[in-house]
């Protein structure tokens, strides 16, 4: 396959075949044979090309020319992770293929994405969270496994701070609470400093649909017990997990009112 840019590096002539599996490039003319890194086969005219077009058409809503230029990078960087998800977006919200967004994130995880592949990610999570937000947790955890440095923690903050609140407060209960759910947002909140995202669970012990604010169900006693347990609780243990900083104290003052005033309505 032959791609622009794409060199030899010890000729320089562009007589090259190259294999998208291995990424391996043969020059014709001096038989030497070279591999190209993730970051640089991303750079080539042809790739960004392509992505950059994917990316328009995607965020346009052209679903169709978008997920055609991503096939179009996939065939020449099989593992380009925006790539991916343009396409698996595209397969499971409009081709109707259940399964299509996990197959995707199972694969990413694999992949030690090239900062230019988070940042794109990012762009795509922000632009498309009323479809991906039952995919909360796996869009914040490939994000964050990829953005470890200290520089770039304002920017994986505000992605978090982003994405949580939206899914938060679409919930239809308060069973997304898990156990695994809440050491997620333990997690984050322990080396992030994210006040958006803890305080739309706040908000959530009155605003949540299962909520016997909500609902007017105070008077069910196993009911109101039942959402004390598995959302008032862990929202109290996800803030006492929260990093000293200057929100700390005022989201524990704030859960502990919170708190006192449901356990109140609660016996009476």
């Amino acid at each position: 396959m032959e791609i622009n840019g794409i060199t030899c590096e010890g000729c320089g002539s562009t007589d090259v075949e190259f294999d998208p599996a291995t990424r391996k490039v043969h020059c014709n003319q001096c038989g030497r044979e070279m591999y190209y890194s993730r970051a640089r086969l991303g750079a080539t005219g042809k790739v960004a090309f392509a992505k950059d077009n994917a990316i328009k058409f995607f965020k346009g809503g052209n679903f169709p020319e978008a997920r055609k230029f991503a096939a179009d990078v996939l065939n020449m960087m099989q593992d380009n992770a925006a790539a991916q998800f343009m396409v698996a977006y595209c397969d499971e919200f409009c081709e109707g293929l259940s399964g299509s967004m996990v197959v995707f994130f199972k694969r990413a995880e694999d992949i030690p994405l090239e900062y230019d592949e988070v940042r794109d990610l990012i762009d795509l999570f922000e632009s498309t969270l009323y479809n991906m937000r039952d995919f909360e947790v796996q869009m914040v955890s490939l994000v964050v496994a990829n953005m470890q440095s200290m520089e770039d923690r304002p920017r994986l903050e505000s992605f978090i701070d982003a994405v949580c609140p939206f899914c938060i407060a679409r919930y239809a209960s308060e069973d997304f609470m898990t156990a695994e759910r809440e050491s997620f947002y333990q997690d984050i909140a322990a080396n992030c400093n994210i006040p958006k995202t803890c305080l739309a669970l706040l908000k959530g012990i009155r605003e949540n649909p299962g909520s016997p604010y909500k609902t007017g169900s105070f008077a069910l006693r196993r009911r109101t017990s039942y959402f004390l347990e598995h959302y008032v609780e862990p929202v109290g243990r996800i803030v006492n997990s929260m990093k000293a900083s200057q929100y700390k104290q005022k989201f524990l003052v704030a859960y502990q009112q919170v708190s006192e005033q449901y356990r109140s309505m609660a016996s009476q």
